[in-house]
């Protein structure tokens, strides 16, 4: 620990958090205007609230508990000694081995499901799956990310199970995550791989880009986002963007979140279709095309 986190510790000490931005304030005139701030919660705590809320609202099920427990997180727990997954683990009493994504920012959610996905498919006796994600960035991490976006504090859960009944159907994900050396750290948003990847996906679901009834892309720059939109064949009027400079850019929650506040908005008839998308910031991709299934 003392290894991995040395220098973790080292800035923690060192650090002034003055010049660095971690207010509800206006950060600068990129997108977002502004970013959600956490100013009591461990990201724990806050993945914790979420998980229990998530585990409430199943319906038909009183005290289920998830065979698998995946946490998604880019940003540290203010104690680096606990494991939010292990945490969360011992609190829903989950039976299999607690595991956590990490370090591809928003796309960190697509590849959790794609992995719950594949051990569904390979083990019968796996039954349900709690995804969650949390961020909570603290000093001496920077919330600006160059001209892209803000990160901001938040989090989210989604229980994915078998053969659920009525609710929103997995149909496919893709993950592409790029080959890099410790050479080239630059901040980067890869459209190329971005756009490959949704047309990928939609091909690989038998779905035209046209066939798509709401696209949800991450809360990063706007201008971006439209132009992978455009680039990829999709419906510009079907992009879902609520206030993008409302809250910031959850980064590993962020689709997850988004997808909250869609399906409270929405009343869905079968068939309908969601195509979310994703990118981190050293190149990778990320789609899932997600399909009602009202009966």
């Amino acid at each position: 620990m003392r290894s991995v986190y040395a220098d973790t510790l080292r800035w923690r000490r060192e650090v002034n958090p003055g010049p660095v931005n971690h207010s509800s304030s206006p950060v600068s005139a990129t997108i977002p205007e502004y970013v959600a701030c956490e100013p009591r919660l461990l990201l724990s705590e806050m993945a914790s609230t979420v998980a229990r809320e998530a585990m409430r609202r199943c319906p038909g099920e009183g005290n289920l508990t998830p065979d698998q427990v995946v946490v998604c997180a880019t940003s540290f727990e203010g104690d680096l000694a606990l494991s939010c997954a292990g945490r969360l683990h011992s609190e829903l009493g989950s039976t299999g081995v607690p595991f956590a994504i990490g370090q591809l920012q928003g796309a960190s959610f697509f590849l959790a499901l794609q992995v719950v996905s594949e051990m569904m498919a390979s083990d019968d006796r796996m039954r349900s799956a709690l995804i969650v994600g949390a961020e909570r960035w603290l000093p001496p991490f920077s919330r600006q990310v160059g001209t892209l976006t803000a990160l901001g504090d938040g989090a989210a859960a989604a229980l994915v199970r078998r053969q659920a009944g009525p609710g929103w159907r997995v149909v496919i994900v893709n993950v592409r995550t790029p080959c890099l050396t410790f050479a080239c750290p630059d901040v980067r948003v890869d459209e190329t791989i971005v756009v490959e990847v949704i047309g990928q996906t939609c091909v690989q679901a038998g779905f035209k880009p046209g066939a798509i009834d709401w696209i949800v892309p991450p809360r990063i720059n706007t201008t971006l986002a439209c132009d992978v939109t455009a680039q990829a064949r999709l419906l510009a009027w079907r992009i879902w963007y609520p206030e993008p400079g409302d809250i910031g850019y959850l980064c590993a929650a962020d689709a997850l979140a988004q997808l909250h506040v869609l399906l409270q908005s929405v009343a869905p008839t079968d068939g309908q279709r969601i195509l979310l998308w994703a990118t981190g910031f050293q190149g990778q991709a990320a789609c899932a095309i997600l399909q009602y299934c009202g009966s």
